[in-house]
Parts: structure tokens; C-alpha cells; sequence
């Protein structure tokens, strides 16, 4: 790496760390990551002057306003052929994107262009004059504007001179930079990265921002809005998660940028490559490793993106290992990057290479390996983008639509969705210049700039990263273990764990619960077959159970069977109070409570010392998030934080657990004098209850102390460092089981939803399930009127709101559940929201007018349950 790469990384890095911080403390973003120049040249594009797309004149209209902002169109700009050259329009630095696509805005002083219409010019005074200069997604220009930057023309000239920078080193390179930065002071600059690597290099006299920036709109990108928090944050970013596309439906063709195609065989099959149709395909006839596909790539084409279109139904045809080479203009190739592809799962684009940092003449597809060994591959298509395309900017409409999904972000008035539109925008370059050095910022590398602490803080904004997802996956491949030569056999009595479910007191150890016979049986000193239970995904079966008195042939059935039944023990899903069957896990103190979340949910047993055995069910929980099972145990987030290494609080993480103890320390915060003497007065000692039910005291002799009026803060800190550290052995065995099997690298860039869903997998949710649940009271049968609408905005929710709606009504997340569904009061106003009460598993329905009503009221109160719901607060009695 040249010094000047390195200086312009670890800029990059320091940027990163000050975007961290100023996000948790909610200050401004960094002025230099929200850069925008003050004015843009642009001109006529080279592609609308040669080739297919070469046009003999231009035309733009030219609108007062977006059209989505109730915009017209008041005039045109002609450019005929003969101008195209010397043709420049001068347009504001900032960004705009709606449905309709890219605009740009033009300067007073590009006003001369405009030819404005006669009777527009008689009735209206024109403040603002708008070009929509890229439509959205328009496959008919395969996304390449009729106009571009000026600057970004002489790019590829200023990569050529920067390289120079790489044969200085030392005090010499730091002087000549030095003097080129201060040449270039006067001159202007366009791109936010070229001010973050220029403003965050070490120097003696701190750099300002460039002459040209445009301080009013880089306020508007730095300055969170009124009222935000780190934590709505997090929720516009699962916003932009859910409602962004994906890269796969935008690409173009790729015929445009490839002069030819050759391949290793079946030549005569090359073209099917580039005609688009996913029908159609070019297949290997050779030996197995030595399939390519070379291009020789038109000049000038930096890749953006490489894609090529596979089928799960192709079988041992479809490619599973691929490996991409770039040859330079010199003629030295390079390993541009290496890719593996599901199998299982993944048809259609498959993105192999992205962001090329220069142009290669050839670029190679090697195919290496196919799936189950096949011999020969096939490829259905192939796809470019490239530096001269470009892809719409994020969309402003995006955030005028119904935002209840999300609370914090629904608060934000309609006429003031700029601010979010703004500070996604800020959000999303943030994440472009994180995803530029996230590959230093990992724990596993053997260098780091020691900045794994800000992984931490920002871990629920990851999702936003577009190389994370690859990251991840390459980091188990490369972790994963061998496929296992012989399979471990376990003997398993069924019988004997059924009569233990029943009464849990014959056998006090659990000897003969599932959980055991499998642990005692793959122990390391007993199991003849070692386990590392960092298997491959294709090794979909871990071990084969022989079930004493059964005439089961296990070949997968009964391994998944002993999987589900061990993951019942550790968490039964049954509602009674019955004893549990194994000691590791103990029922939440919201099982017991009247509140309305988190009611299905287990937690470590704080008197559990057997790390042994947590650490077993921490690599079972590592097996199933690499493969394709599911150990379905239900722990609250709080927990899932702990195992992932998240952040928690007490004010935010504990009600998942104990939503009483957290009402109560707020209520004693809240106490005055009197009133707390009255309640609490010699009879509120230095002890807390822990989660299992047992009292311990907060300090020597504190079940003996009463806790003052005065002392009430020092009693809910030691209160509070008691419960989130109540766990710490029991979580730290199973995180430390997990890590042996997940390298710390992947659960670094995970999010402990991420980690929840793909160790215990999605539950799903049906409207036949919910309806098998449901108990009417005051409706005569389901052909009320109410409750079809009930049911009809039932069959329009997600599976996602399907969950939220039943933890409203239940408090619990998943089914078996009962569902009591009973007439609202007579008072009640029609189309009012509905009210819960969660310690009965009852839906309070009002009467609706329409079904379109039922399902906006009811998605409200899905996502917005605890305000509205309806059971008895239990410190209010």
C-alpha cells in the first residue's frame, strides 16, 4: 500500500469514529461528510454524442418544481448537435430524487437557456427552474444521462496523476502534498470523499472546508432533526432496510460495454450471455476448474457492478465457487475478488465483483467449483454497470407514505419529511464511507485501527452497509470445518423423557430429559466422532438418532426431531405454570406479570453454575446460524443483546425482561417525600429479587437496611448493576460456546435480530393459525360483520405485523396461544383503536365501518401496544 493510500485510509477511519461519536451524543455530523459544493457544471455526455444513443439534438423541460411538489412545467432548453461540445449549464450543488427520478437546479445565471412558455410568463412569477435530468429507472437509456458533471470527466486524468503520489514517501511526499494542497485551495471541489480524505489527513496548520461549499445545505445534511435520538435512528434505517431496492433490480445489459465474449467452450452458445433472457444460457463442456468466461471490455469502462444470472434448478450445473481476474492496460492480471453462491436458495442476479478501481481491457469469470461437485456449469446472462451509468439518488417520495410501522419516525410531521429524506441521505454516505474501510474495524484481522468499540455503538445502523452481508458470509466459509467422514450415532429413549416432562421431581437431575441423553452422548471423552459444529451448510444433518423402542429409521426426521424437543425443554412453549424440565432456563418475570411484552420468554437461570453445558447450547446455537436448522428457544432481546455483545441499558432492555421492577424504579424516581415514607417507610430494604425469585441483598447487612427518602438513588444504582449483571456466568458460557463455533467478526457485523432469526429461524404466523386460536365472547360467531373486518385486515398485514398484533393482544410472539376476542364497551366511539389486556389474552374490538378502518386502527395499536393497553398497571393499585 503507497503512503498516500494510507493516509486517505486512516482519514477515512478517523471520519468514521467522529461520525460514531457525534451520532451517539446527537451533534452534528461531520461538515466534511455532509460536504456539498455550491454550484455544478454540467455537460453534454459523450454517450449521447456517439453510438446507438447518438442524438441529433436535446431537449429538457424545464419545471418551476419537482413535479411531486406540485411542480409544472413553465419552458424548455434546446441544445442542438452543433453545441453539444460547448454546451455547459450551471445548476446548484445539492440533491433531489422522487418517483420520477434525479433533478437538478439551475442557477440564476442558466436562466439564459430556458426558452420560457409565452402564456406561463404572462401569468406567473418563475422563482425556481428544475431539469429532471435522470429518470428512475428507465431501461430504455439503460440508466446513462443525457448529462453529467463536468468533473467527473476528468477523473480517470486525476487517477493517472494522483499515482504519482505512490513513488514519494517520507518528509518528501508530505511536502509536495503539502504544497499541492495549498495550490488547490482556490480550486474547487465536488466530491464529499475527496474532503474527508483531504480534511481528516494529519496536518500541522487543520484544513477548512473548500471555497465552493454550500454551507446552508451541508447544514441541512449535518444537523439532526428536532427531537432525534440515536434510537430513531435505528428505526429510519430499518425503515430504509424495508422500503430501498435492492441492486438487482436496476442493473442494465451488458452488450454495451463488451467488444466480445469468449469462453472455455461451446463458443457458438457465448452469446446467449449478453441477450438479456434469463431462458437461455451458455454451458461448460470441459473439466471441472477450468471453465471461464473472458470479456474484453470496451475502453474507458470502469465496472461498477458484475453480475451473472444463475438458476437453483440448473442442479450439479449451477456454479458455487467463482473467482474473477482483471488484466491491466500493462498487461499484469490481479484477483479482482472471489465469490460463493447458495444453491440452495439464490436464482436470478448474483452481484460477483463490484466498484473495479480502474479499467481493465479483460476481465476473466473463472467458475471453480459447481454445486454437489458437478462437473460443468452453466451461466444464464451477464449484467454491467458501469462508471457512466448511474443509479437514481434515494427517493423522496418514500417518505410521505404511511409511516405507522414506525412510531418515532410517524411523530415527525408530513410537512417536515425533508428532515428524514435529509438525514437518510447523511446516513447512507456515512455508511458508504463505513463500508470503505469496514475490513480494518474487525476484531479477527491481525491489524486494526482499534476501533472495534464503535462497531458496537453503531451495530443497528449495519444493516445499511452493502458489504457487511458479504463479509459475513465469506467469514464463515472460511471458518467452516470439514464435512465430518462418519456420522455420530446416539441412542435416545423417548419414553423415559416423557415421563420426566410429566413430573420433572422423579428425576431432579434431568438424567433422562432429551437434553441430557444428547449432551452425555456427543461429550468429546464418549462421541467417537469429532464435533466442531462448524459444519458446512450442505451437511444438513449432524447426527443420527436411534430411539429406544421406536422403529424410526433416522435420516434426517429424527435429528431435526431431537433438535425441536431439546429446544422445547430449554424453553417449553406450554402456558401453565407447570415445572420445567431442565434447570438452565427460568420463566421472565413478565411469564408472571400483568405486562403486555416479552410474556413468552425464558432467561438464564442466575443459579445455574453448570457452564458446561450453556457453552453446548452457545455452539448448537453456532451450528444452526451457520446451516439450515433451528433451535427455537425464546429469549428476550436483553439476553440476545448480551450474547451478540450489543450495548444494553436498564431503561431501554430491561422491561423485555421485568417490565414491573422498571415501572417501579421510575415510580421511586418520581416519589416525593411523603408519599414515599407512606409506601415504603421501614418496609423497602437494600434487596432486589432476581429473575428465578430469589432476594439477595444489595449490600453487607441490606436485608436488615431500610432504604431513606434521601438514599432512594444509591438503592436504585446498586438495584440496577444487580439485575444487568444478573446473567453474566450463564450468558458469557454460551457466548463463549457460540464464538467457537461464529468467528467474533461475524457477530460483530450482526444485529442481535440478525442473530435471533437465523439461530431460532422466522415463526411464522398464518391467519388459519390465529383463527384456530381465537374464542369469541359477545360475538355470536365469525360471520359478525366486525369480525370479518377483523379478519380482512388480518390477511393484508405481514407476517411482521401478524407478530405484533399478537404480542399486543398476548404479549407473546408466537403461537400456541388462546385469542379471547370480545365487544369493546358500549361507550366506545366506532373505528376507535383497540384495547388489550395481555394477562387475559383478550382483544377489546370496537365496531369498524369498513375493513379498510379495522386494519388501520389495528396496525396502530400492533405497533403502538403499550400506551393503549388495556390491563391494570400493578404499581398503580
Amino acid at each position: 500500500m503507497s503512503p498516500n493510500k494510507a493516509r486517505k485510509r486512516l482519514a477515512c477511519i478517523r471520519c468514521v469514529l467522529d461520525t460514531v461519536k457525534n451520532i451517539k451524543t446527537n451533534k452534528p455530523l461531520p461538515k466534511e461528510l455532509c460536504f456539498v459544493p455550491h454550484e455544478v457544471e454540467y455537460v453534454v455526455s459523450n454517450d449521447s454524442t456517439t453510438g446507438s444513443n447518438k442524438h441529433t439534438s436535446l431537449s429538457f423541460k424545464v419545471w418551476n418544481a419537482p413535479m411531486k411538489r406540485d411542480g409544472f412545467v413553465f419552458g424548455k432548453i434546446t441544445v442542438p448537435e452543433t453545441e453539444f461540445k460547448t454546451f455547459s449549464l450551471v445548476v446548484t450543488g445539492d440533491e433531489y430524487a422522487d418517483d420520477m427520478g434525479d433533478w437538478i437546479e439551475l442557477t440564476k445565471d442558466s436562466f439564459k437557456h430556458v426558452e420560457v412558455n409565452a402564456d406561463i410568463k404572462a401569468t406567473h412569477v418563475i422563482e425556481g427552474a428544475w431539469i429532471l435530468w435522470h429518470a428512475r429507472d428507465n431501461p430504455r437509456s439503460e440508466n446513462v444521462p443525457l448529462l453529467v458533471p463536468k468533473h467527473e470527466l476528468s477523473d480517470g486524468a486525476n487517477k493517472q496523476s494522483q499515482s504519482k503520489d505512490d513513488i514519494f514517501d517520507g518528509w518528501t511526499s508530505a511536502l509536495i502534498k503539502s504544497k499541492q494542497d495549498d495550490d488547490k485551495k482556490s480550486k474547487p471541489v465536488y466530491k464529499w470523499m475527496n474532503v474527508v480524505e483531504s480534511n481528516y489527513m494529519l496536518r500541522i496548520i487543520p484544513s477548512q472546508l473548500p471555497s465552493n461549499a454550500d454551507m446552508d445545505a451541508i447544514s441541512k445534511l449535518s444537523t439532526p432533526p428536532p427531537n432525534w435520538s440515536m434510537e430513531t435512528d435505528e428505526e429510519l434505517v430499518r425503515f430504509l432496510v424495508d422500503n430501498c431496492k435492492t441492486h438487482g433490480q436496476t442493473m442494465g445489459g451488458a452488450s454495451k460495454y463488451i467488444e466480445q465474449v469468449t469462453v472455455s467452450t461451446e463458443q457458438e452458445f457465448a452469446s446467449n450471455l449478453l441477450d438479456g433472457d434469463a431462458d437461455t444460457f451458455w454451458e461448460s463442456d470441459g473439466s471441472l476448474g477450468r471453465h471461464y468466461i473472458r470479456l474484453q471490455i470496451m475502453a474507458g469502462v470502469i465496472i461498477q457492478k458484475l453480475i451473472i444470472g444463475v438458476d437453483q434448478t440448473d442442479d450439479n450445473y449451477m456454479p458455487s465457487r467463482i473467482l474473477v481476474h482483471g488484466t491491466t492496460e500493462n498487461g499484469q492480471t490481479k484477483m479482482l475478488n472471489e465469490t460463493r453462491i447458495d444453491c440452495t436458495s439464490q436464482t436470478g442476479d448474483v452481484l460477483i465483483m463490484e466498484n473495479a478501481p480502474e479499467f481493465y481491457p479483460t476481465v476473466e469469470i473463472r467458475i471453480k467449483e459447481c454445486k454437489d461437485d458437478g462437473i460443468d456449469c452453466r451461466i444464464h446472462y451477464i449484467k454491467i454497470v458501469s462508471s457512466k451509468q448511474k443509479q437514481s439518488g434515494l427517493n423522496r417520495a418514500l417518505f410521505d407514505k404511511d409511516l405507522m410501522r414506525y412510531p418515532k419516525l410517524e411523530s415527525v410531521d408530513v410537512k417536515n419529511r425533508d428532515l428524514l429524506y435529509n438525514r437518510s441521505r447523511a446516513l447512507n454516505r456515512f455508511m458508504t464511507l463505513f463500508d470503505s474501510v469496514i475490513q480494518y474495524l474487525l476484531p479477527s484481522w491481525e491489524y486494526t485501527a482499534g476501533t472495534y468499540s464503535c462497531l458496537e455503538a453503531i451495530r443497528q445502523l449495519l444493516p445499511l452497509s452493502r458489504r457487511r452481508q458479504g463479509l459475513i458470509e465469506n467469514c464463515l466459509r472460511e471458518s467452516q470445518g470439514a464435512t465430518p467422514s462418519s456420522m455420530a450415532r446416539i441412542f435416545i429413549n423417548r419414553h423415559l423423557a416423557a415421563e420426566h416432562l410429566v413430573d420433572p421431581s422423579q428425576d431432579p437431575e434431568a438424567k433422562n430429559s432429551i437434553f441430557n441423553q444428547l449432551y452425555e452422548a456427543l461429550r468429546p471423552d464418549k462421541c467417537e466422532v469429532k464435533l466442531d459444529y462448524r459444519w458446512p451448510v450442505k451437511y444438513d444433518q449432524w447426527w443420527e438418532c436411534k430411539f429406544i423402542g421406536e422403529g424410526i429409521i433416522d435420516q434426517g426426521g429424527g435429528f431435526r426431531d431431537s433438535l425441536s424437543d431439546l429446544a422445547e425443554e430449554l424453553c417449553p412453549s406450554s402456558q401453565n405454570n407447570s415445572p420445567l424440565p431442565l434447570p438452565y432456563f427460568v420463566r421472565s418475570p413478565n411469564q408472571t406479570a400483568t405486562s403486555n411484552v416479552y410474556r413468552d420468554c425464558y432467561v438464564p437461570n442466575p443459579d445455574c453454575h453448570q457452564s458446561s453445558r450453556y457453552e453446548w447450547i452457545g455452539q448448537l446455537m453456532g451450528a444452526c446460524l451457520r446451516g439450515k436448522e433451528s433451535l427455537v428457544i425464546s429469549l428476550p432481546p436483553l439476553i440476545w443483546k448480551l450474547l451478540n455483545g450489543e450495548s444494553i441499558s436498564f431503561d431501554k432492555d430491561y422491561h423485555t425482561i421485568d417490565a414491573t421492577e422498571v415501572q417501579l424504579h421510575e415510580s421511586l424516581l418520581k416519589a416525593e417525600e411523603e408519599k414515599f415514607n407512606e409506601a415504603f417507610g421501614n418496609i423497602l430494604t437494600y434487596t432486589t429479587t432476581l429473575s428465578n425469585g430469589r432476594v439477595v441483598g444489595l449490600k453487607e447487612k441490606g436485608e436488615t437496611e431500610y432504604v431513606k427518602f434521601e438514599d432512594i438513588k444509591e438503592f436504585l444504582s446498586l438495584a440496577v448493576t444487580k439485575r444487568l449483571n444478573e446473567f453474566n456466568e450463564q450468558v458469557n458460557a454460551m457466548r463463549c460456546g457460540l464464538e467457537k463455533v461464529v468467528p467474533k467478526a461475524v457477530l460483530t457485523l450482526m444485529t442481535w435480530q440478525e442473530l435471533e432469526h437465523r439461530v431460532c429461524g422466522e415463526p411464522e404466523i398464518t391467519v388459519e393459525a390465529l383463527k384456530k386460536s381465537a374464542h369469541y365472547e359477545d360475538f355470536e360467531d365469525e360471520n359478525d360483520t366486525t369480525i370479518k373486518y377483523l379478519w380482512h385486515a388480518i390477511e393484508k398485514f405481514t407476517n411482521e405485523d401478524r407478530s405484533r398484533f399478537l404480542r399486543f393482544v398476548t404479549g407473546r410472539r408466537r403461537l400456541p396461544t388462546p385469542l379471547y376476542i370480545t365487544r369493546s364497551k358500549l361507550t366506545t366511539p366506532a373505528n376507535s383503536l383497540p384495547e388489550s389486556a395481555t394477562c387475559s389474552h383478550t382483544l377489546f374490538l370496537p365496531t369498524y365501518t369498513s375493513a379498510t378502518n379495522a386494519e388501520e386502527k389495528l396496525r396502530y395499536a400492533a405497533y403502538n401496544c403499550i400506551a393503549i393497553d388495556a390491563d391494570m398497571s400493578p404499581w398503580e393499585d
